[in-house]
């Protein structure tokens, strides 16, 4: 009895650890990917419902187990420009009684001074394996889901995106009283797209976005150390097929950036502030160079793989519709026009959010508050919101000064994915916690083996 005693509380004891190491990120990322199978791509949560709470709890919830280190993180880690970003933004909204804004800003600054915290050391092989059941459960679901056939708008062509003209403008989504909003309408195999989504595309979840976008952190991850065992070569094809079939024009300029910013980077003497600018200027370069894309795309569209990767597999289109279609330079200058339009520069706080759908800004089938992280986030809390900017580029030049040249490419990814995408940086989301961890972490973001000194 004396030996079973002080044999029981050792598995209680190495799950703790596993957990406050990593483990607790790794089952906010699952709870994240498990709801993103039953969210459709057209449905929008609405503040109060249950499954706002479902997403929204974990995140609040889950940093309160690592209080401790998640406040020390903030005010004296290395997600003290974040916290700048929160407290500045808290104040001034306090200030102008805007309180509809603080929450949002609380748990973006909660979530990432928890996701990036010094302790945590995922495992890479649990991170591959939980890639494999979600891939396997989306596949699952979509095959016992009911038919896409069965709901008369799938069947339909949606109405295409169109740049703001002021109220004249309707939201091509459908209406949320809908049926089959939740519905995986894309298929896991070519050719099984709904028409209102056509051309085909492939996606594991109802949204093509979590999808093509998870799929891609995955590669990275797998490319930083590959080996050629089972489970990482059966994670490898996997991701692969659905990152590639997704045609998520983001995640084809993101793989394109990575290994540019990999292969230049090997070749870069190590100076610390010349990587730093590189890095910089590539990162910067390729945003520049989607936004006057329209030009050059006019010109190649007739060319069927330029087509069927960046512009939906249409052509004959003029340098106007392109540009309305690819929607994020246009978005990126309303947003930059909000700021400099606001109040002492310090953004329109709710009143950006609460009017995306009707007066601020308007463009068709995408919601302005749904988009681009990074340029909303200054149209929304305006010069504090540079703080995320300055933790953006500290983390740079320390992956930089630690010569990890994977994590300085992964960065430059996420500052574009971050430009691209605001849905899946949404603090609730999986894919915000694994982005900030890669990006404050770097390659320490995985754990070692006690045993052999080797990562896992």
């Amino acid at each position: 009895m004396a030996d079973l005693a002080i044999f029981l509380p050792r598995p209680a004891t190495g799950v703790w650890t596993w957990y406050k190491r990593g483990g607790d990120v790794l089952v906010f990322i699952a709870i994240s990917l498990s709801m993103a199978i039953f969210i459709g791509q057209e449905q929008i949560i609405s503040r109060g419902d249950v499954v706002y709470w479902l997403l929204v709890g974990p995140s609040l919830l889950m940093p309160l187990l690592r209080f401790r280190q998640t406040l020390e993180n903030l005010l004296f880690g290395k997600a003290r420009p974040i916290a700048f970003f929160g407290i500045v933004s808290a104040v001034w909204l306090i200030i102008q009684r805007d309180f509809g804004a603080i929450p949002p800003v609380f748990l973006i600054v909660w979530v990432a001074g928890w996701a990036c915290r010094d302790e945590v050391g995922i495992s890479a092989r649990a991170v591959f394996a939980l890639t494999l059941i979600f891939y396997s459960t989306g596949c699952i679901s979509f095959l016992m889901q009911p038919s896409y056939e069965e709901q008369p708008w799938l069947m339909q062509h949606i109405a295409p995106p169109e740049a703001a003209k002021g109220n004249s403008v309707e939201l091509a989504l459908p209406e949320q009283d809908r049926d089959g909003l939740n519905i995986n309408a894309w298929g896991i195999l070519p050719n099984q797209t709904a028409v209102a989504f056509q051309p085909w595309r492939i996606s594991a979840t109802p949204n093509i976005a979590t999808s093509g976008i998870f799929s891609l952190l995955i590669l990275l991850v797998i490319v930083r150390r590959f080996r050629p065992n089972p489970l990482e070569m059966a994670t490898a094809a996997s991701a692969l097929y659905f990152a590639t079939l997704s045609f998520v024009r983001a995640v084809f300029v993101s793989l394109a950036l990575f290994s540019a910013t990999i292969a230049i980077m090997s070749l870069l003497p190590q100076r610390p502030r010349l990587r730093v600018a590189v890095a910089l200027f590539m990162t910067i370069g390729i945003t520049i160079l989607v936004a006057l894309s329209p030009i050059l795309l006019y010109s190649l569209q007739d060319w069927s793989i330029v087509s069927r990767m960046f512009l939906r597999g249409q052509t004959d289109m003029s340098a106007t519709d392109i540009y309305r279609q690819m929607y994020r330079p246009w978005l990126w200058g309303e947003h930059m026009k909000l700021f400099w339009s606001s109040p002492y520069l310090m953004g329109y706080g709710s009143e950006l959010a609460a009017s995306a759908l009707k007066n601020i800004i308007n463009a068709g089938q995408v919601r302005s508050d749904s988009v681009s992280f990074l340029t909303r986030m200054v149209a929304t809390y305006g010069i504090p919101a540079f703080g995320i900017i300055v933790f953006l580029i500290e983390r740079c030049y320390r992956h930089v000064k630690d010569n990890d040249v994977w994590a300085v490419a992964v960065l430059s990814v996420m500052v574009w994915l971050m430009m691209s995408w605001g849905s899946i940086f949404h603090p609730s989301n999986g894919m915000f916690a694994l982005g900030f961890l890669l990006i404050g972490n770097g390659s320490q973001a995985f754990s070692r083996s006690k045993t052999c000194g080797e990562e896992e």
